[in-house]
């Protein structure tokens, strides 16, 4: 039985428009992103927890991060409606959701876009954070599921944001979600 309101992952690569995809979204259909930041920050504030505390809980192994948060994310994916988006998405891909969307653009688009987000004008340190990012997104998925995260057969829908807005990107999902439906 389908929900209300759906769950959707939005992953993709750091510089794509993840976040601002999901932004729109979440304005159009009333529903609360989440992504690893925010989930990081729900942790330092709770009041059990300090941030100093996860950091050396974390360093010491006593609290594997990458655990914590995906279960996080499967609780979200769970109790939903939900928008995922970023590296959080990547943790729920072979979960059940509504609409899983993978975002993607030229390199030198994702520079662009990032030294606007981050204000910065060092396109050499975005261009090795992007890959950083890429590195880490595949690791991650290859040691949850032994997938590429780049596999089409892992998303309902594969966008190239370096061809179209955000707001049409937002569009077109929504548009794909009410065809799922």
């Amino acid at each position: 039985m389908r929900r209300v309101k759906p769950v959707i992952l939005i992953a993709g690569e750091l510089g794509a428009g993840c976040t601002e995809v999901g932004e729109l979204l979440s304005k159009k259909l009333g529903l609360e992103v989440h992504n690893t930041e925010k989930l990081i920050r729900s942790l330092v504030s709770s009041p059990t927890l300090s941030f100093k505390a996860l950091v050396e809980k974390s360093v010491s192994g006593e609290i594997e991060i990458e655990k914590v948060l995906y279960s996080m994310v499967l609780d979200i994916v769970n109790n939903g409606p939900a928008i995922i988006e970023g590296r959080s998405a990547l943790m729920a891909l072979t979960h059940e959701a509504d609409l899983k969307v993978f975002l993607y653009r030229d390199m030198n688009d994702r520079i662009k876009h990032l030294a606007e987000r981050r204000k910065t004008e060092d396109l050499r340190q975005l261009e090795e954070d992007i890959k950083a990012s890429d590195i880490d997104r595949n690791s991650l998925v290859e040691k949850l599921f032994h997938r590429n995260w780049r596999d089409p057969l892992l998303y309902d829908l594969m966008i190239n944001t370096s061809k179209m807005s955000h707001e049409e990107t937002a569009s077109l999902i929504l548009e794909a979600l009410k065809a799922r439906r």
